[in-house]
């Protein structure tokens, strides 16, 4: 919705946490931030359906910052919840920022801004057995291993974590 030239701000797409402030994307943003050139395949699907269903931005992408402004990266969902009302989160820090629990933060957040929307029961995480960093931020944010291993064709095994609702 636009008044003029000016977005109105919806205060369901701006979370601001301890040290973070996260932010929905839409497709224009989304096509401006950094990312990760390995990943830009995600990022322009993720751009045709934000720009297909522009109500689903939250369900996408959403870019981490600072309080000075500073991006250190960015998570996010691979769209709606569908019939099993569960959404796989995805995060990433940039390399300059890791290590100093902005991940952490940043997966925590995203969880529970998920799972306060009443089409959401739960959270979860598909990570790689030796992706220790990942799996340690996924323990302290809450998600817990559920012993399901998942095959995924472009990267291997991964190891199901998940929140639920409570």
């Amino acid at each position: 919705m636009r008044t003029g030239s000016r977005l109105l701000e919806d205060p369901r797409l701006k979370i601001k946490g301890r040290r973070l402030t996260l932010t929905a994307l839409g497709a224009d943003e989304l096509e401006s931030i950094r990312w990760d050139p390995a990943d830009e395949d995600a990022r322009e699907l993720f751009v045709s359906r934000l720009r297909a269903d522009p109500g689903a931005r939250g369900f996408w992408v959403w870019t981490a910052a600072l309080g000075d402004g500073t991006e250190i990266g960015n998570g996010g969902f691979g769209g709606r919840p569908t019939e099993n009302r569960r959404l796989t989160v995805g995060y990433a820090v940039h390399e300059e920022h890791r290590g100093r629990g902005y991940a952490t933060e940043l997966l925590e957040l995203l969880t529970e801004w998920a799972l306060a929307r009443p089409e959401v029961d739960v959270v979860r995480a598909t990570i790689r057995p030796d992706n220790t960093a990942s799996i340690r931020v996924a323990e302290k944010a809450g998600l817990t291993q559920t012993g399901e291993r998942i095959a995924d064709d472009e990267h291997g095994e991964l190891l199901v974590f998940e929140r639920r609702a409570s």
